[in-house]
């Protein structure tokens, strides 16, 4: 015998799985079975908030990055006027801030640099000036303060005789700014202290073209031309140098008698180097 569907008030047949009992629960009306539509319906309003959620997810990043230049910017500027005021340790330590928020940011470095060396730091200052270099190449381009500071630390290392370092701070200076006649003119002396005249000459030259007024440079080229048996060459460039320096003998003399001993202790090394070697 069939199964009897349970009815209705208007007469309408409920599906199999509802009973009797549930029908009349319900005032004699078939109970609603949810539609895939339903479902859809209900999952819109998570579905809103999941974009905004990963809208706020995506923007924050954003937002963090957009701050760091800001940042530095201020740690920068903090950091210029406390060198202002001769603040200097200051200054480092607001540049410092201002690299550890963008590690990007050029001129956080190459200010300081400049507070490095004016610390008398400048091994940590030419770290600086390499890092702008690397980071943004035309702030280092013709950059005084990058050239003074490899010509002061090739000087000393002249003077230490280290002529190898000494030279590879002098090509640093002149790759930053090629019309530096100091440069050339300190390049030519750290030539002439290995014994490389014709090197030094060209250097000479070149310091000459680029500035014609410092008496020093004509005392050595004329020390090196002298060297290579151009006597009265050398002749010439000790009477400028001469008239450069208003007469001033002197002064000369004791310049010319250094570089004189930086020579000789030079030879000196050099015949030591070659008898350890036989």
């Amino acid at each position: 015998m069939a199964l009897a569907l349970p009815l209705t008030r208007g007469g309408r047949f409920c599906r199999p799985r509802y009973s009797r009992i549930a029908a009349s629960n319900i005032g004699g009306r078939c109970p609603r079975i949810p539609t895939r539509r339903d479902e859809m319906s209900g999952l819109k309003p998570m579905k809103r908030l999941l974009l905004i959620a990963v809208g706020v997810l995506i923007a924050f990043p954003f937002s963090a990055s957009a701050q760091k230049p800001q940042s530095a910017k201020k740690y920068v500027k903090q950091g210029l006027e406390r060198f202002g005021r001769n603040d200097i340790v200051g200054a480092i330590a607001e540049y410092d801030r201002a690299i550890n928020v963008d590690p990007t940011y050029a001129e956080a470095y190459l200010n300081r640099g400049k507070a490095r060396r004016a610390a008398g730091d400048l091994d940590g200052a030419i770290e600086d000036y390499e890092m702008t270099a690397g980071l943004t190449p035309n702030l280092a381009s013709n950059n005084h303060d990058i050239t003074q500071a490899y010509l002061n630390r090739g000087y000393i290392r002249s003077n230490r005789m280290d002529i190898e370092g000494a030279l590879s701070d002098f090509d640093h200076a002149i790759k930053y700014d090629p019309n530096d006649a100091e440069a050339y003119f300190k390049r030519g002396r750290a030539f002439l202290i290995i014994g490389n005249a014709k090197f030094a000459i060209a250097d000479f030259d070149k310091s000459i073209s680029l500035d014609d007024r410092n008496p020093l440079v004509f005392a050595e080229r004329g020390y090196a031309r002298q060297t290579q048996g151009q006597s009265s060459e050398a002749q010439k460039d000790f009477e400028r140098g001469l008239k450069l320096n208003n007469d001033l003998r002197l002064m000369l003399d004791l310049h010319l008698l250094d570089l004189q001993m930086q020579i000789k202790e030079m030879e000196r090394r050099l015949s030591v180097i070659k008898k350890n070697i036989a």
